[in-house]
């Protein structure tokens, strides 16, 4: 942590069994490709994710020009997202949470993470893609205000697979 705020922030974030902190730290790319295509690797979705052809140092990459949140517990890394500015909008994506910990608050607080980083930023919007044979995600991503305003067919897919959804802020 460097600053005060950011200890402010991790405290606020805190919950019972874990906690939420920004993660710049490149040193921790090869950790974050291996869990995050963990994670991705078991999801039953066609096509298969495009972070399974990720290398870790596009990971190195994103963590050095995007923003990642890290949700951990007694040091374990049990969640993440990435995030960008996009012109006015907040994009998130790679949101991860380790099966065992799945309903316990940790997606909730990586997105709330997001919300006060896109607020930070001054975006007017956040947005984010969500895979249609994932249902428990959209409903996560309602839950927390998103909208679809779209729906996109990934390529050699004639019927929609993906929506793109939207928070106004």
């Amino acid at each position: 942590m460097s600053t005060v705020a950011e200890a402010a922030t991790d405290r606020a974030r805190s919950a019972a069994d874990f906690v939420v902190r920004r993660c710049a730290d490149s040193a921790r790319a090869r950790q974050l490709h291996a869990f995050v295509q963990g994670v991705f690797g078991a999801l039953d979705i066609n096509p298969p994710s495009s972070v399974l052809k990720e290398s870790e140092a596009d990971f190195a990459a994103r963590l050095q020009d995007e923003t990642a949140f890290v949700a951990e517990a007694d040091g374990e890394l049990i969640g993440s997202v990435f995030c960008a500015m996009d012109d006015d909008a907040f994009y998130i994506g790679r949101l991860a949470v380790a099966p065992a910990w799945r309903r316990r608050g940790v997606a909730t607080a990586l997105i709330e993470a997001a919300k006060d980083e896109a607020r930070r930023r001054g975006a007017k919007r956040m947005t984010l893609g969500a895979r249609i044979a994932l249902p428990g995600n959209v409903a996560l991503f309602r839950r927390h205000g998103f909208a679809v305003v779209a729906e996109t067919c990934h390529a050699g897919f004639t019927s929609p697979t993906s929506y793109d959804m939207e928070l106004r802020l």
